[in-house]
C-alpha cells in the first residue's frame, strides 16, 4: 500500500470527499471501499477508546506516592487548575500538579503507557519527542553559556529539562463520566476531557527547539516534521490571485495568537476561503488539517474530522504571513474554521538569530476542555512573570 494509503481505509473515508475521493480510493487500488468499518465497529472504538484512556489513567495514579497522587488530584469542578498551561518555561510560569522529574522509573513507565493510550502513534511519537528535545536545548545551552556564546538566566537554563513537566487529573478517571488530565511544560500543553464517553483533545500546543538538528548523529532528526512543510506545500500550490488572498502581509507574530489565556483572541476568518480552492489544493488543506487531528487517539481523532467535515470544507481559511519564497525563513500560518485553529509560526531561537525553533496549536473555537458537552463557557488562566 503506498504512503498516502499508510493511514488506513477508515481515516481515508473518514477524511476525503468528492474527487479527492475518487482520486485516492484509485491510487488505493479500491481496496478502501471494501475495508470501510461499519457502524458498530465505529461505535465499538469510540466507547473503547476513553475506556482505554481511564484504565491507563488508573495504573498511573495507583503508582504514584500519596503525596504525588495528592499533589496530582484536583476534583474536576477545578475549572481555574484545568484551564491552567503554559509553553513557558518553569522559571517563568509556576505549574501545579506531580513532577516528571519526581518520579521513579516505574512511574516514568505508567505514563508513557497513559500517553500511548490518549494519541495515535504519531501523536505519541511527536509528544515524547518533544520532551526529549528539552534535554538537547539544555545541554546546548549549557555549552553556549559556558562557552560565552550566550548570556542567559541560570534558572532559566536549569528549566529546559525533561524533567520539568507536570501531570494533573481532574475527576476519578472511569469512576465518573466527566474526568480528564493535563500534561503541561515548556513547549508541550496536552488537555484531555473526557464528557459522557466523548474525547475532546484541545487544547493541544506542541513546540520544538532545535526544529531540525543538525549535527551528530541526530541529524536531521525532527520532531514536527511535516507541519511546516504541509503548510508551505500548500501555498506553493496556490496561483497569484490565491496568494493575494491567503496573505495577510509580512509582520509576523511574535508568537501564535491564540496560546495560553489567549483563546478568544481570534474571532473572525481571515486569509483565503476554501471554497476558492481547487479540489487538488483542497486535498493539500485537508491532509493539513488531518496533520493536526490525527495527533489524536482514532476514535476522537475521527469524530473530530467529521465534525469539521459537518461544517463544510468550504468554511474553512487558510491565511499565511512572512515571506513566500523562503522556506528557511521566519513565517507564519493558520487554518480556522467553525470547529478547528491551527496556529503555526517558526519562531527566533533562544539567541534570538537562525530560525530553528518552531511552535503549534490546535483548538476547537467551541469545545476546548470539552466546554460545549458540558455547557460552559471557559475563561484560561495562566501566571506570567
Amino acid at each position: 500500500m503506498n504512503g498516502r494509503c499508510a493511514g488506513g481505509p477508515r481515516r481515508i473515508m473518514s477524511t476525503l470527499q468528492g474527487v479527492v475521493v475518487a482520486g485516492l480510493l484509485a491510487a488505493c487500488g479500491g481496496e478502501a471501499l471494501e475495508a470501510r468499518p461499519t457502524k458498530a465497529e465505529v461505535a465499538i472504538e469510540a466507547e473503547l477508546s476513553p475506556a482505554r484512556m481511564a484504565e491507563a489513567a488508573r495504573e498511573f495514579l495507583a503508582s504514584l506516592s500519596p503525596a504525588h497522587r495528592a499533589a496530582a488530584q484536583f476534583p474536576f469542578e477545578a475549572d481555574t487548575a484545568r484551564t491552567s498551561w503554559s509553553n513557558l518555561p518553569a522559571s517563568i510560569v509556576a505549574r501545579s500538579g506531580a513532577r516528571i522529574g519526581d518520579f521513579t522509573d516505574l512511574q516514568r513507565r505508567r505514563l508513557h503507557d497513559l500517553l500511548r493510550a490518549s494519541t495515535s502513534s504519531q501523536g505519541y511519537q511527536k509528544m515524547a519527542g518533544v520532551v526529549r528535545l528539552d534535554e538537547m536545548l539544555h545541554e546546548e545551552a549549557t555549552a553556549a553559556v559556558a562557552s560565552g556564546e550566550r548570556r542567559l538566566p541560570p534558572d532559566l537554563v536549569e528549566s529546559w529539562t525533561s524533567a520539568n513537566y507536570w501531570i494533573s487529573f481532574f475527576g476519578r478517571p472511569g469512576e465518573e463520566p466527566n474526568w480528564g488530565w493535563q500534561i503541561s511544560g515548556h513547549h508541550l500543553a496536552a488537555n484531555f476531557t473526557v464528557a459522557d464517553g466523548r474525547i475532546s483533545f484541545t487544547p493541544l500546543f506542541l513546540g520544538a527547539e532545535p526544529h531540525e538538528i543538525l549535527h551528530g548523529l541526530d541529524a536531521g532528526w525532527r520532531v514536527l516534521a511535516n507541519e511546516g512543510e504541509r503548510g508551505w506545500r500548500l501555498l506553493q500550490a496556490l496561483d497569484g490571485d490565491q496568494r493575494a488572498r491567503a496573505v495577510l502581509g509580512e509582520d509576523i507574530p511574535r508568537d501564535v495568537l491564540t496560546g495560553p489565556g489567549r483563546k478568544g483572541n481570534l474571532n473572525a476568518f481571515a486569509g483565503l476561503p476554501a471554497s476558492a480552492l481547487t479540489d487538488p489544493q483542497r486535498a493539500l488543506l485537508w491532509e493539513l488539517v488531518e496533520e493536526y487531528v490525527a495527533n489524536a487517539d482514532h476514535a476522537a481523532a475521527d469524530a473530530q474530522l467529521e465534525k469539521i467535515q459537518r461544517d463544510g470544507l468550504a468554511a474553512l481559511h487558510f491565511a499565511w504571513i512572512g515571506p513566500v519564497d523562503d522556506v528557511s525563513a521566519r513565517y507564519y500560518y493558520r487554518v480556522h474554521g467553525p470547529s478547528v485553529l491551527i496556529e503555526y509560526i517558526v519562531e527566533r531561537g533562544v539567541g534570538g538569530g537562525a530560525a530553528n525553533h518552531v511552535h503549534s496549536i490546535m483548538r476547537d473555537p467551541g469545545n476546548d476542555y470539552g466546554e460545549d458537552w458540558l455547557d460552559k463557557h471557559y475563561e484560561e488562566h495562566h501566571q506570567r512573570r
